[in-house]
């Protein structure tokens, strides 16, 4: 008993480290990731094609694109699908998209375009970058909150007109899958105008006036399937209702979340090694 029970507390202390937790959460991200792109595969073959398609065929499409997808994968994912309603079986011959699986693709699609787009500025970025984006992040996170609690209070009927029409445009230009940078450097420096000081105003343009970074933040949302227009909205309706604690914690969420999409995507693309063993 007393070796069954140093046993489990080892098992325990193993499975509790900080080595296995984080490489749990990989994981079940990559797990994640794996089963976004099966889904853009299947769909893509069913959307594509004029006939019911079966798991047979999807599976030599699989092999002639060079991808390690086994029978057994593919038909658990069809049920899978068929159980969501995004297909449906209408012949011993194979499965067709339903109407919400068209929808569906045509998400999966942007986003595919989106991820495209983004990989072009992230494989520049180099193991030690990190720290420099997250400074920036921080830096903006002190003032961005003053300038939105400021923007409630200040803001005119026509800068909070302006602010809805870059976040139409922003939701337009994601919808056909591309970044929406400009539009998203846009909303944040017509806030900073609208705080009414100059000072702050200027010190946002500044930490807005590098490009590339602006692009590279961009492109790790992207990355990690999240999104600028949702909470640049609810900054918006805090602005709009006049209220500056509100706009202050909104604009605070937002870039904590995009501190946070900053690490999510390291862990991803610059793994730790493990420690050696002595």
């Amino acid at each position: 008993m007393a070796a069954c029970g140093f046993l489990l507390t080892s098992l325990q202390r193993i499975c509790y480290s900080p080595t296995m937790i984080n490489y749990t959460r990989q994981h079940k991200e990559e797990s994640s990731r794996n089963s976004h792109h099966l889904d853009y595969f299947i769909l893509g073959c069913l959307g594509e094609s004029d006939q019911p398609v079966g798991s047979g065929s999807l599976f030599y499409l699989s092999n002639e694109q060079g991808q390690t997808i086994s029978a057994p994968t593919i038909g658990r994912r069809l049920r899978d699908l068929e159980q969501r309603g995004l297909v449906e079986k209408v012949s011993v011959e194979g499965r067709i998209l339903t109407p919400a699986g068209r929808s569906i693709l045509e998400k999966l699609k942007q986003d595919r375009r989106i991820e495209v787009s983004a990989q072009e500025f992230l494989h520049l970025l180099k193991r030690d970058s990190r720290s420099d984006i997250i400074d920036q992040l921080a830096a903006r996170r002190v003032i961005e909150s003053e300038t939105s609690a400021l923007a409630a209070s200040n803001g005119s009927v026509e800068i909070i007109e302006r602010l809805e029409e870059l976040i139409e445009r922003q939701r337009a230009l994601v919808a056909q899958g591309k970044m929406a940078v400009e539009e998203d450097i846009g909303f944040h420096e017509t806030i900073a105008e609208a705080s009414g000081n100059k000072v702050l105003a200027g010190m946002a343009h500044l930490l807005r006036s590098q490009k590339q970074l602006n692009y590279v933040v961009a492109a790790i949302r992207a990355k990690v399937h999240t999104r600028f227009v949702v909470d640049h909205e609810e900054i918006l309706q805090a602005i709009k209702a006049r209220k500056s604690t509100l706009a202050r914690q909104a604009m605070e969420h937002h870039l904590d979340k995009l501190i946070a999409d900053v690490g999510r995507y390291w862990e991803q693309a610059f793994p730790r090694r493990p420690s050696p063993r002595r």
